[in-house]
């Protein structure tokens, strides 16, 4: 484990504060603090829920988060696991948790603090993109996403009041 901050890995999961993952490694060089983390809970296959047992690639996937005492670049050493059950039409899949569900590339918490900040402070999406150093799509994304799990479905609303206009 590299540290030369000085931090162990457990103090720096305490710090970082992620469910269902744990620090793996951290290293500061030239200002720039970086931080590996992987998931530490059983993974079952997304189709059929069986637990894997095979791991078949690793890759490190940078995510967006938090800033944590400054700026912080987060990579999450991800698996690809074999599906054991042979009924299952998915082969292999990779590793996914509450917080950073499939294909996602940012955490939960920081897509959260985005939306916080732009509703309840008030603040525009270009300046809260601008505060927390990323781009104002991923804002607006989140903002979509916020809105679209609030608001209630029109089909299943029925009229309280009919008025001609």
């Amino acid at each position: 484990m590299n540290e030369p901050t000085g931090v162990s890995a457990d103090v720096a999961t305490i710090l970082f504060n992620l469910p269902d993952s744990r620090v793996i490694s951290t290293t500061s060089t030239a200002g720039r603090r970086q931080i590996i983390v992987e998931t530490d809970q059983p993974l079952g296959c997304s189709s059929c829920g069986v637990i894997a047992s095979r791991r078949k690639e690793r890759r490190l996937q940078q995510l967006r988060d938090i800033p944590v005492a400054g700026a912080l670049d987060v990579l999450w050493s991800k698996y690809r696991w074999y599906c054991e059950e042979r009924a299952c039409d998915r082969l292999s899949f990779f590793e996914s948790t509450p917080q950073v569900p499939r294909r996602a590339r940012s955490t939960r918490r920081v897509r959260d603090q985005l939306v916080d900040a732009v509703i309840r402070s008030g603040r525009a999406v270009s300046e809260t993109a601008a505060g927390f150093a990323v781009s104002w799509w991923m804002v607006r994304a989140a903002m979509t996403e916020a809105c679209l799990l609030r608001l209630p479905d029109v089909d299943e609303l029925s009229p309280r009041m009919l008025g001609v206009d």
